[in-house]
């Protein structure tokens, strides 16, 4: 099984998992540890598409516990993410991952940080869509465990053109 940390990554499809996802986003917002992701902040009402001229963007507001969150579609299901540009690729959850119809497989790759070890499984999404930027074909992992939320990484990140943040806006195009 492959192993990396956040500074290296091998070629054999291990990729470095950002650092909020293996500190979980529940350190900066303290929470019982019976409810890690259901209590953590949805994504803002003010984050919105915009469709204007020939660019497409889209906007999310950062939250409270400062992070930005988004949900996107992942081969039609509606997932809930932290964008994460630390992280070099889409994590998703187990569940998260299931309700996107990803199938189960065998979990060879493995990532290692702060908060110790995580087993992935790689995949690929067919479709991962936030507002009007879409992407096919995004390269992703699945955790095994202990992923408190899943991730928006730089392989979806990379496919759609730009991250900028101004202020507590993300700004994506």
């Amino acid at each position: 099984m492959g192993r990396v940390s956040f500074s290296q990554v091998s070629l054999g499809g291990v990729i470095a998992v950002g650092a909020a996802v293996l500190l979980g986003a529940q350190l900066l917002t303290p929470q019982p540890p019976a409810q890690p992701v259901p209590n953590a902040p949805r994504a803002p009402a003010a984050a919105r598409e915009q469709i204007g001229g020939s660019e497409a963007r889209y906007e999310i507001k950062r939250s409270p516990d400062n992070h930005f969150y988004a949900e996107a579609q992942v081969n039609g299901a509606l997932i809930r993410f932290l964008v994460d540009t630390g992280a070099s690729s889409v994590v998703l959850t187990r569940d998260d991952a299931q309700r996107a119809g990803i199938a189960a497989g065998e979990f060879t790759a493995e990532a290692v940080g702060a908060g110790g070890r995580v087993r992935l499984m790689p995949t690929a999404i067919g479709r991962l869509a936030l507002g009007p930027l879409e992407a096919s074909d995004v390269p992703a992992m699945v955790a095994e465990s202990g992923l408190p939320v899943s991730l928006l990484g730089q392989s979806y990140l990379a496919k759609i053109g730009s991250v900028s943040i101004q202020g507590d806006m993300m700004v994506l195009r």
